[in-house]
């Protein structure tokens, strides 16, 4: 199968790439100069994707596949060059209520938000320590610092995904290979939608593109965002749990008191 070479431009290849974040974050690459590699399982969305950017065409491709199917992964990674850029953003989030509780929904996203990005990175690294440059960046959530609610599901796998981050980059440093972890507020996807709770700093998916791309080349190791949002959040951290709790629980009008 004969590899896809791009001398002139720089790659990126991005996973959960035909909306949201994904897919701004497609737009806003084409944009800056990026040959992009879009890969999503829904196929029909890549398609309404290309036909946006048609006038990049010669510059994106498309390949749908589930990122939780390394096979699939690994055939693409064959057909093309190395990337300069990987961005690991496929992710899904289903709330959590205590009383439909269900594992299942532990195990998909799990699946889906953990070793997707596990098995995206396997995919498609090889070529990059060949190579000896680039940058992965991958996308987590201020979810991933603290308990939200319903995100009982869904933080532990943001969480999980800041700790891979910051382990990995000590691996890549030797091979000149940047690690980056982006840890948004809450963006206006469909994810978010679902959520019956206020949501603070809520964002558009490009802002957020054009916000991560605006750091890529920074020093910062995490890229965060709204500001203020975030730093608030940051410092709730530092604070006992019993305070941090009821002030997130106020904030979000979670569950209020009748």
């Amino acid at each position: 199968m004969e590899v896809l070479k791009y001398n002139l431009k720089k790659i990126a290849v991005i996973t959960g790439a035909s909306e949201g974040i994904g897919a701004a974050l497609v737009n806003e690459l084409l944009v800056n100069n990026y040959k992009v590699i879009a890969i999503s399982r829904n196929s029909k969305k890549l398609s309404k994707l290309k036909s946006f950017n048609s006038k990049f065409k010669n510059d994106l491709q498309i390949f749908s596949a589930d990122v939780t199917n390394l096979s699939q992964l690994l055939s693409i990674a064959k057909q093309i060059d190395s990337p300069d850029l990987l961005i690991l953003n496929a992710g899904i989030y289903e709330p959590v209520s205590i009383e439909k509780f269900s594992v299942e929904t532990f195990v998909k996203q799990s699946e889906i938000n953990y070793l997707g990005v596990i098995k995206s990175f396997d995919a498609f690294i090889k070529k990059m320590i060949l190579r000896r440059v680039g940058t992965v960046l991958i996308m987590s959530s201020i979810a991933g610092w603290i308990g939200l609610p319903k995100a009982s599901a869904y933080a532990p796998t943001k969480s999980a995904l800041r700790l891979f981050a910051q382990s990995i980059r000590y691996d890549l440093a030797k091979y000149n290979i940047a690690v980056k972890l982006c840890s948004p507020g809450f963006v206006n996807t469909k994810a978010v939608k679902v959520n019956n709770f206020k949501m603070p700093g809520l964002i558009e998916p490009d802002i957020a593109a054009k916000k991560i791309l605006k750091n890529l080349n920074s020093k910062k190791f995490e890229i965060t965002f709204p500001w203020l949002f975030s730093t608030f959040m940051k410092f709730l951290t530092y604070f006992p749990d019993n305070l941090s709790y009821k002030f997130i629980k106020y904030v979000t009008l979670y569950e209020k008191e009748k």
